[in-house]
Parts: C-alpha cells; structure tokens; sequence
C-alpha cells in the first residue's frame, strides 16, 4: 500500500464516522483548482449557514485539511479545505446530496470565487472522484472540468451519480454472493437430512392450501 491509497483510506474512515456509513460508501468529489484565499472557505461556509440556511460545524479527523459537516440529519456531505481546490466528502447512492447539496454547494462555491475576482480559467480545470470499493481498493476517475459550474454543474452530477450507481452495483452483487452461498448451506442440508426436507415440504404445502 503506498502512503497515498493510506491516506485516502484514513480519510474516508473519518468521513465514514461522521457520515454515519462504512468507508466504502463515501465518495470524494475534488474540484482541482488553486485557491490563494483561505477565507473563501470561510466566505463559503458563511453563505451556507447564514444565507441558504444549512447548518455547518467543523468535524475532526485526518481527512487531509480542514473538514465542515454541511446539513442535517438526512442530508449531509463534508467540505474539506484544500489549497488545490474544494473537496466534497458524500454518501454513495445520496440522491437527495446530488441533486439539491452538491449543486448548491459549488454554486455558493463558484459565485464566491467570482465575485473575488480571483485569476483563473472560467471552468474548473478537473474533477476528480475517488472511493474505495468493497475490497478496500482505491479507485480514481478524472472528469472533464466544467465549463459553466456556476449555472449547470449537471456534468458534475452525471459523473457522481455514474459513481454512486457502480457502488450501489457492487452492494448488489455482494448481496447476490450473499444469497447464493445461504441457498447452497440450505440444499446441502438438505441433503444431509432428507427427513427434514421431506418435512418441510409437506409443511410448506399445508401453507399454500
């Protein structure tokens, strides 16, 4: 394991604990960009709390920068503090977090940046998404940047939910492994006691009638 796939995996164990979920079901959203100003973070938060209404309160842990639960109770997502850009920590499959937090999240975000001033590129230059799947293995994807974040970050929430929908595919087919090694114990069983199964048999007939 080198020390990169370590600390991601640091990472999203302290997410995971503050997200209330397991590791392999947190995603890391990475807008890659130079921030110069700290305080945008801070601006950025302001305007969540104070003007949208969402509450915010910093969360401790390695997550790599400065962490911000952002939400309530059934909707949350962690912001994270990075002078490369904006990382947003969400739960795999969160549909109410891609549709309505995410995108106002990097709305706030990009209405900030402008209003600065701030030399760079009308677009954020990539997004990286990053998670771990179920055997703990980090996995890493570049999107295109986006060419107008701050109107239609629909790009944005394509490329998580294409994420969230091959995580929720891999829960899936464990559940699957799941039922097929429970129904192979059971034929196995059954074939060690023939009695019970005879038994079970008629008891499930009487059932159905």
């Amino acid at each position: 394991m080198d020390y990169r796939e370590k600390a991601f995996r640091a990472k999203f164990t302290t997410a995971a604990q503050h997200l209330g979920v397991t590791a392999d079901e947190v995603i890391s959203l990475k807008l890659r960009e130079q921030v110069a100003r700290h305080t945008d973070y801070q601006h950025l938060l302001h305007i969540l709390e104070h003007e949208v209404g969402i509450g915010c309160h910093g969360v401790a842990g390695d997550l790599q920068g400065a962490g911000h639960l952002v939400g309530d109770s059934k909707v949350r997502a962690i912001v994270v503090e990075h002078e490369t850009g904006l990382e947003i920590l969400y739960i795999a499959g969160s549909i109410a977090s891609l549709v309505c937090l995410i995108p106002l999240i990097l709305q706030c975000w990009s209405g900030l940046r402008d209003d600065h001033g701030t030399a760079r590129p009308r677009a954020f230059r990539s997004v990286e998404v990053r998670r771990l799947d179920s055997a703990g293995r980090l996995l890493e994807e570049r999107a295109r940047g986006l060419a107008a974040p701050w109107s239609a970050p629909l790009s944005f929430v394509n490329t998580a939910l294409t994420s969230a929908a091959e995580v929720i595919d891999e829960q899936i087919k464990t559940l699957r492994d799941h039922v097929g090694q429970l129904a192979r114990r059971i034929a196995a069983l059954e074939k060690k006691s023939p009695k019970a199964a005879k038994t079970r048999k008629k008891t499930a007939k009487k059932a159905r009638r």
